[in-house]
């Protein structure tokens, strides 16, 4: 089966691939993102965070080079000058390195968006760069950002360009992430019809439509197989065993990694304010009659012809409001009473605002998602409107955020009357601190060991929190005598300059000066306490520490993997690293029941918007964030799994897996596999499902199927499994997995396989109609279109009249949805202003959609079976067959 899925690609991998020191593990990754950017003009190198990003985009812009091929790496500032300057000058190679601001201040890359970008960094006309590497990506992934998202869009415009993407972190808060990233590249909406996927940004929206909270869905598995390169510690460990990967000095440094340990910290929620917990579940619960409405921020629902779409949109705005304050209220009482204090205020701004005849609405420029703290902030700040109070029913809406200012102001004012002194989970930190300090003492060989043994970053997900803990340990440290070796050691750093201690940079050098390779003049070790948000998640190497405390409850694990990779590096000083999350103890499962009523609510609110075909049981049942919660339960019994593999479970799936394993059974035995007969099958006794799996083809197309079977061993009633991920997942096996194949399996499975061939049919036949196939374009951009038509300048070319119909009768995302309705409602609807909304709609970069061509029909005898696996449960194992 692998070697159908696989087969001509390993046999195609790249072999001359010496011209930078790699590991195999690295020349695999070189061979895969090299074959991607020629299959779809980019790739994504997503290796987990110390794996060497930067070893394969060396090897590949080398490789440019030779080809004399001109390619641009793009990287944060610190990291130009921190990784990249020596990089580039200890293998010779060069490349022109720009930082994210640089890029964006180039005169070359001016327009509406940056009409002050005068500088001259580009040392070359954009046409001349055929290869554009960025380096932390992940800052991308915003597409409102001008200074970021935007400049790239305006440097990749026009000429097919080859794209590469570095970054451990594809998917963060939303899978939006990963969709705008591959965007950059990926153009056609339709690119992976070959695969199943007719379109791209619909497939996301049916991930975000079955489960908002899960970042790793199987039904995404064929985008990502097709765009990114994506291995893990354990996968490395796994497949790689006696590799070598190149150490900064350039000599090779065997892959051996510190073991991870979980540790739990407890406290008491309700020691904070007795009673506060239970009013504020009151407040967020989506069920509740008395709790807070969100109205200020979905205004839409109190319109008198209200639209369902903006409607949708502002429901689900409002469970991420919920979630949002929940998670902030966990944090710290500081991050909560500020925000709720903010959220207050706005609400006395709408009310003046109503009283003058004025509704306040809020554009939600972003796609939604349930962990985005993003969209919570632009939630909050707003892009605001002023629309005329008579569409509305004012009095039901003036109603709703009185009383939402009231309870707001109410949760705020207790929140803000807490002190750090009556806080219980600040003082499980000092104990915890107390404990790493002892530590160190006991086991250090000497007093540089020992700084070392017990420096210890602290992680928040919010600022308010960092500044909480930072005002807290000012006092702590001076008055508690177990903390006297973190006395004037002590530095707490965010995204925001203003807040931070000093800058990102001298905090890293003076807390890890060795592993960060300080700079001459900073390399005093000065610091052995950091504390931080996620800004100090990405770009540096501080193995030189060996402890972690994550302040907040895990709601996202992909968090506590990438803080992780941070100290657990290969080459790290530290055979063991220690990793503490701070647990609510006494009201875990109240805080994740809350959140997931929260997330269905949200389901629910977001299955609606912007999808328009039915998800089979999508909007049915909870919606729960399950995996997420196992992995918190998890790390609260202190198994440290999530580190072990490098994100959760699903999030590690990865075809590189099924790629490796292909690879090392064709060394061990080529001609074997290459002898298998078609329709060859077997079963085996794993996991926990029952059914048969089936590989098939239709020409060049691969078909994955899983049957399920009944406890009788009958086709079962439920649905035909065609995600790859999901039928991938359910096969894996290792040798010792033990046969099981009952004599009674022989006849049935050709009822399993009936059931099989004719879904893999129907799935075919869906594409044969060019019906199914048109790009499904939202109203608004058919009106625009159609005032273009009857209103086209009567000087503009046919082909530009004609590109920017195709473009506008294409599907949209929601940002440039939202720009185009404000540029439409602004036209006179005269020739004139025809002009300048072409020119509008064409400066956003956007490109037409070419519906894929309609396949032939087929019959069920075209369809040729590959190969055939059952399984069955494994306790069937101890019971006779």
């Amino acid at each position: 089966m692998l070697w159908q899925l696989y087969g001509d690609e390993v046999e195609e991998e790249a072999r001359e691939d010496d011209n930078l020191p790699l590991t195999s593990f690295q020349k695999h990754g070189v061979a895969r993102a090299l074959r991607l950017i020629r299959d779809t003009g980019g790739a994504i190198v997503a290796d987990e965070v110390g794996l060497g990003k930067s070893f394969i985009a060396g090897e590949i812009v080398q490789m440019y080079r030779e080809r004399r091929q001109r390619a641009l790496l793009i990287c944060p500032a610190a990291v130009r000058d921190a990784v990249w300057r020596k990089f580039l000058a200890r293998f010779q190679l060069y490349v022109e390195c720009l930082s994210f601001e640089q890029l964006a201040a180039d005169h070359q890359l001016r327009d509406r968006q940056r009409p002050n970008a005068n500088s001259e960094h580009l040392q070359r006309d954009l046409d001349e760069y055929q290869l554009v590497v960025v380096d932390e990506a992940h800052n991308y992934r915003n597409p409102d950002a001008p200074t970021r998202a935007a400049a790239l869009r305006r440097l990749l415009y026009g000429r097919r360009r080859d794209v590469l993407l570095l970054t451990a972190t594809p998917v963060n808060n939303s899978l939006w992430d990963l969709y705008h990233l591959v965007r950059f590249f990926v153009r056609q909406d339709a690119s992976f019809a070959d695969r199943g996927i007719l379109s791209i940004r619909e497939r996301f929206h049916n991930a975000m439509r079955e489960d908002p909270s899960n970042l790793s869905p199987d039904v995404l598995f064929p985008v990502i197989d097709a765009t990114t390169v994506k291995r893990t510690r354990q996968f490395v460990k796994k497949h790689y065993a006696g590799d070598t990967i190149s150490g900064p000095d350039g000599n090779p440094v065997p892959i051996v990694f510190p073991k991870p340990s979980a540790i739990t910290v407890r406290y008491d929620l309700d020691h904070l304010r007795p009673g506060f917990f239970d009013r504020l579940e009151g407040a967020l619960d989506p069920d509740s009659t008395n709790g807070l409405t969100f109205a200020r921020y979905r205004p839409a629902a109190f319109l008198l012809c209200p639209e369902d779409d903006e409607t949708a949109h502002a429901d689900a705005a409002a469970g991420l409001l919920r979630s949002g304050l929940l998670k902030r209220f966990e944090s710290s009482a500081r991050a909560f009473g500020k925000t709720t204090d903010k959220m207050a205020r706005e609400h006395a701004h709408f009310l003046n605002a109503l009283a003058e005849g004025h509704v306040v609405t809020t554009a939600f420029l972003r796609e939604l998602s349930a962990d985005d703290d993003a969209v919570f902030e632009d939630v909050l700040a707003g892009t605001s409107h002023r629309a005329d109070a008579d569409l509305y029913d004012t009095d039901r809406l003036r109603a709703a955020v009185k009383r939402d200012l009231e309870l707001l102001r109410s949760l705020s004012a207790e929140a803000l009357a807490i002190t750090p002194d009556t806080d219980p989970k600040l003082r499980v930190l000092s104990d915890a601190l107390v404990a790493i300090a002892r530590q160190a003492h006991r086991e250090a060989a000497h007093e540089a060991d020992e700084r070392d043994k017990r420096k210890v970053l602290v992680f928040s997900f919010f600022q308010d929190t960092v500044e909480w803990i930072r005002d807290f340990l000012k006092d702590e440290v001076s008055r508690r005598d177990a903390l006297d070796p973190y006395r004037d050691r002590h530095v707490a750093i965010s995204g925001s300059d203003e807040f931070s201690d000093i800058s990102r940079n001298r905090a890293v050098h003076g807390f890890a000066p060795v592993s960060t390779e300080a700079p001459a003049g900073r390399q005093d070790n000065a610091y052995d306490l950091l504390v931080a948000t996620d800004v100090l998640a990405e770009g540096v190497n501080l193995q030189q520490c060996r402890h972690i405390i994550n302040f907040d409850l895990p709601w996202n694990p992909m968090r506590l993997v990438q803080r992780h990779g941070r100290i657990d590096r290969i080459g790290s000083p530290h055979t063991e690293v220690f990793l503490r999350t701070v647990f609510p103890a006494d009201r875990l499962d109240n805080l994740l029941d809350l959140e997931n009523r929260i997330l269905d609510k949200l389901a629910l609110a977001a299955a609606s918007v912007g999808v328009m075909a039915p998800v089979e049981g999508a909007a049915h049942g909870p919606q729960v964030f399950t995996e997420t919660r196992d992995e918190i339960e998890q790390l609260l019994r202190e198994d440290a799994s999530l580190y072990e593999r490098g994100g959760t479970a699903s999030s590690t799936q990865t075809g590189e897996e099924y790629r490796q394993t292909l690879r090392k059974a064709l060394a061990e035995d080529r001609r074997r596999i290459l002898a298998l007969p078609r329709k060859v099958g077997s079963g085996m006794a794993v996991g926990d499902r029952r059914g048969v799996f089936f590989c098939a083809s239709v020409g060049d197309r691969t078909y994955l199927r899983f049957v399920p079977a009944d406890e009788a061993w009958n086709v079962a009633a439920e649905v035909v499994m065609r995600e790859t991920g999901t039928c991938l997942r359910l096969i894996e096996c290792e040798q010792e997995t033990p046969v099981w194949f009952p004599e009674f399996l022989q006849d049935r499975v050709y009822d399993f396989w009936e059931a099989a061939r004719h879904d893999i049919r129907d799935d075919w036949m869906v594409q044969t109609d060019p019906a199914n196939l048109q790009p499904r374009v939202r109203p608004l951009n058919l009106r625009v279109a159609e005032f273009i038509r009857n209103h086209a300048p009567p000087e503009i070319a046919q082909e530009r009249l004609h590109r920017v119909l195709d473009v506008l009768e294409s599907p949209w995302p929601r940002r440039e949805e939202v720009m185009l309705r404000g540029w439409f409602d602004e036209t006179d609807r005269n020739p004139a202003s025809a002009r300048a909304l072409i020119d509008k709609i064409l400066e956003t970069g956007l490109e037409p959609v070419a519906p894929p061509d309609p396949l032939p029909p087929i019959e069920l005898d075209d369809i040729d079976l590959i190969c055939w696996m059952a399984i069955d449960p494994v306790e069937s194992l101890a019971s006779p067959a």
